[in-house]
């Protein structure tokens, strides 16, 4: 019955706690994402940094000799791995969820990256976005990786 009731408040514009349900605004965060995958792809860094904060963290949840560790990277470094990737890089994002709050945003995207038109790895990305003066930045990305053949294949799909 409680379920049914929140339900009804949600579907009424209302929160289990009485509070208005405010729209908010999902495009920006997620094309500021597509922004930086298109940068990406372009082996552009220029393109990439637009989106980024100036002092964005990377970090990877690195698990290749079986324990967990947190692998970090510099904005430098990723931006410099960019610019010599050729354009060989393309991280195809998928049943993503953006969620948002005033002027912040958190983007969970499942990924399949593709080096050279072949499967390299997946996992899935944790993004969080600030909104300034100058619209959405990414301010931090952690992400997981596998390499076993349990990699979706996006490109296929379509």
């Amino acid at each position: 019955m409680q379920r049914l009731v929140r339900v009804m408040m949600v579907v009424a514009g209302m929160t289990p706690l009485g509070t208005p349900v405010v729209a908010q605004d999902v495009d920006g965060p997620r094309a500021a994402v597509d922004q930086l995958f298109l940068g990406m792809h372009m082996g552009n860094a220029a393109v990439a940094r637009r989106v980024l904060a100036p002092d964005a963290r990377f970090a990877q949840l690195d698990t290749s000799d079986g324990a967990a560790r947190i692998a970090p990277q510099t904005l430098d470094e990723f931006l410099r791995a960019v610019d010599v990737s050729g354009g060989a890089w393309d991280e195809q994002i998928y049943d993503v969820e953006v969620r948002v709050d005033d002027s912040l945003a958190s983007v969970w995207a499942p990924y399949t990256f593709y080096l050279s038109g072949r499967i390299s790895h997946c996992g899935v990305n944790s993004i969080e976005l600030l909104r300034d003066a100058e619209g959405w930045k990414i301010t931090q990305i952690s992400d997981t990786q596998r390499t076993d053949a349990s990699c979706p294949d996006p490109l296929a799909d379509r």
